[in-house]
């Protein structure tokens, strides 16, 4: 796969522009996210201590898999894993993700907020080829050391638990195209949520756990990236079960 410059280079100028702004729109929406809607994430001091170790300490890329139950759950995971101070440092730590153009192409503030916060929108379901332009897009920045975060059920969970049946493959595709690549798996949820919604209600408390796993498969082509995806699904599953053994009895 490759990208011509032209991509490249815009990729270069979004990440540096988020950068440069991060101290405003970050800070902005931490501040809605914390005062205004009053969420709260358990333990998130070791939670960032986490997250830096295993970024750092992992040799080769790294994909991000979670769950998936409301608009805002990547917004909430970069605030959980490190400081506007830590991604001012090292605006790496930053992660990139791929929401679904259709939710935000028709308000130019949100498509602002998208390209700022470094997100490369994808047609679910749209152009074969407009997908398969992003997901190169995606396999770029995995390849050049930027962590990636993708939801492997590839919609929100309607029942409001990982759905091990109907899921896409796109994430078993992206770990077999990159190589060395590492998926760090992340199970979020707020104490109020029961099903899935837009954002989440005011006052959530969120449990967030995570796992590096190092997938791979006997198997070539097609069956390599249900495989992959697969085992990515089930370590969600079993992070899901784990919550409701301990946490959301």
């Amino acid at each position: 796969m490759q990208l011509k410059f032209r991509t490249k280079l815009s990729l270069k100028i979004q990440y540096w522009l988020g950068w440069i702004t991060f101290p405003a729109w970050g800070s902005l929406f931490i501040a809605l996210m914390r005062f205004g809607a009053r969420y709260r994430v358990s333990g998130m001091h070791e939670i960032r201590k986490k997250y830096k170790h295993l970024k750092r300490s992992a040799d080769g890329p790294i994909l991000i898999c979670s769950n998936h139950l409301t608009k805002i759950d990547s917004a909430i995971l970069n605030w959980s894993f490190a400081s506007v101070g830590s991604y001012m440092r090292s605006f790496k730590y930053f992660s990139w993700n791929l929401p679904e153009r259709a939710n935000f192409s028709t308000n130019v503030v949100l498509r602002t907020i998208c390209y700022l916060g470094s997100c490369i929108p994808i047609d679910r379901g749209g152009d074969r080829e407009k997908v398969k332009k992003s997901l190169d897009k995606i396999t770029y920045l995995l390849q050049t050391g930027h962590p990636v975060t993708i939801f492997p059920e590839g919609t929100r969970s309607r029942s409001g638990r990982v759905n091990a049946e109907g899921f896409a493959y796109g994430a078993g595709r992206l770990v077999n195209s990159v190589q060395n690549c590492r998926v760090l798996c992340v199970y979020l949820r707020s104490n109020k949520q029961e099903t899935y919604s837009n954002i989440p209600r005011p006052g959530s408390k969120f449990y967030l756990d995570m796992e590096l796993i190092n997938p791979t498969s006997p198997y070539s082509g097609l069956r390599a990236t249900r495989d992959v995806a697969s085992q990515i699904i089930h370590k969600l599953q079993q992070m899901e079960q784990q919550y409701f053994a301990t946490v959301g009895q």
